[in-house]
């Protein structure tokens, strides 16, 4: 079969090959509401994609409200394991933003052969990545728990958890990986659905295994570990058989082997936002190491608190990925009229979802609170840090929508230097200077979370503005 036109690939922000079509275009306040068509199109990719990644994230949820009925030390020591794996894992995922763009800009551009040939290469790369993790994770579990300031009872049951998940890292990755492909394509309707099955495996071997149920052993953290891996297995192979055999990648015969300019061009696009998720991951590490050194209960609460809000960036997380993955579309069709629609519905309609659950946070911290744990101290404390979460909101929001479009357009290295910018600059020193130096509370600790957030969002629009989707129709 002969190779199809090569699509008009953008790395880096600058078009590599294609022409750019210039429209005009008239401003329109909260277009998402008055555009019925870019109202479906953003919303058929953004809601799945929000609710697989609000059912992935309940993975964790559910782990930490079963496992805190056991108490503080069980709790910190899933919410430790959990973060350092998948932590590590989400780093290696983030290489699978240069295939979603890959992919989003092929099928913009009709290119079967393009999006063939970089799912392929992605699953090889992630195979690879994946029993990297596996050797090493095994091998350095106590070293890694030993860099956190962690009571004896906490480190020795995180290492527990750790030693049983690294099993499952090739798996792990790979899954996560295929899932970035099906994004791509617009398919975020079947990451949703593997996502339910999931759900409903980890929860149900949670109750099972954390508890001892059904003539089961009581396991207490180890159980939440097995139930994580074992849900992690079926979703791998799940997407793996819909990947291979699913209707998108039929139509062309390829060598299954790997290929190197592919393989160039994943990477060169995937780096930098591997860099910003190290960023983001080490960040998320360097704040537990510090956050440790207020006590078990300033960490449980923390860790409460994170997860709940975790819950509140699912929209801005889906509705980012549908902006990467039209965009790209549009950026592949050399739509560029599109392209600046998606980026301003997109905006809009995450401030209104996010805002919204900002009010919540505001109204009712310590009823949210109490969902997750009953030990009344952790409550007081976590509901504190949602009121103040409640504050960042909206800015969050715009970052991630932002982030999302600059790189449907090819541009992934601002992303990475806005988060290097913050993390290295600002949020890590100030952590360090409250927590080591000033001994302050851990409620102040969330207060420069809100202003990182603020200062991040305002260089994101600086950036969207110098973006080839603003400049080439201002002309």
């Amino acid at each position: 079969m002969t190779r199809p036109h090569p699509a008009p690939i953008f790395i880096g922000g600058c078009l590599v090959h294609g022409r750019l079509i210039r429209k005009e275009e008239k401003y329109t306040p909260m277009l998402i509401l008055q555009d019925a068509t870019l109202r479906r199109s953003v919303f058929k990719t953004a809601l799945p994609a929000m609710g697989e990644m609000t059912l992935y994230m309940l993975i964790g949820i559910v782990d930490i409200a079963i496992v805190g009925r056991l108490g503080a030390v069980p709790l910190a020591a899933v919410s430790l394991g959990a973060e350092i794996f998948f932590s590590t894992i989400l780093l290696l995922e983030a290489l699978a933003t240069g295939s979603t763009i890959l992919v989003a800009q092929a099928k913009g551009a009709q290119d079967l052969y393009q999006l063939h040939q970089v799912s392929i290469q992605t699953v090889f790369i992630s195979l690879v990545m994946g029993f990297l993790i596996f050797f090493l994770g095994l091998h350095y579990t106590t070293d890694i728990v030993n860099l956190f300031a962690v009571e004896e009872e906490v480190m020795r049951q995180s290492v527990g958890y750790l030693k049983i998940v690294f099993l499952i890292s090739p798996v792990a990755l790979t899954y996560c990986m295929i899932v970035s492909l099906f994004r791509g394509m617009g398919r975020t309707d079947i990451p949703m659905k593997i996502a339910i099955v999931i759900n409903l495996i980890n929860s149900f071997g949670d109750y099972v295994l954390v508890f001892g149920k059904f003539g089961f052993p009581a396991l207490g953290v180890l159980g939440a570990a097995w139930a994580t891996s074992i849900a992690h297995i079926v979703g791998f192979l799940i997407s793996f058989i819909w990947l291979i055999f699913g209707p998108e990648l039929k139509g062309i015969t390829i060598k299954i082997r790997p290929q190197l300019h592919t393989i160039k061009n994943i990477f060169r696009l995937g780096l930098p936002s591997m860099g910003e998720q190290f960023l983001m991951a080490g960040s998320g590490l360097v704040s537990t190491f510090l956050i440790v050194y207020l006590g078990t209960v300033s960490y449980a609460s923390h860790q409460v608190a994170l997860m709940v809000e975790s819950l509140s960036y699912m929209p801005g997380f889906g509705i980012a990925i549908a902006a990467t993955a039209l965009v790209g579309h549009a950026v592949g069709a050399n739509d560029w009229q599109q392209a600046r629609k998606v980026t301003k519905g997109s905006i809009e309609l995450a401030i209104v979802l996010m805002g919204s659950i900002g009010i919540l946070f505001a109204l009712f911290p310590y009823q949210i609170a109490r969902l997750f744990t009953t030990d009344k101290e952790i409550i007081q404390t976590a509901g504190l840090l949602l009121r103040i979460a409640s504050l960042e909101q909206v800015t969050i929001a715009i970052s991630m929508v932002l982030g999302g479009v600059l790189k449907g357009t090819g541009d992934t290295r601002t992303p990475m230097l806005i988060n290097l910018l913050f993390v290295v600059l600002f949020r890590i020193p100030l952590l360090y200077l409250f927590i080591r130096i000033w001994h302050l509370p851990i409620a102040y600790i969330w207060i420069i979370f809100v202003v990182d957030w603020l200062m991040r969002a305002s260089l994101y629009i600086a950036a969207y503005y110098r973006n080839p989707i603003h400049d080439i129709l201002k002309k």
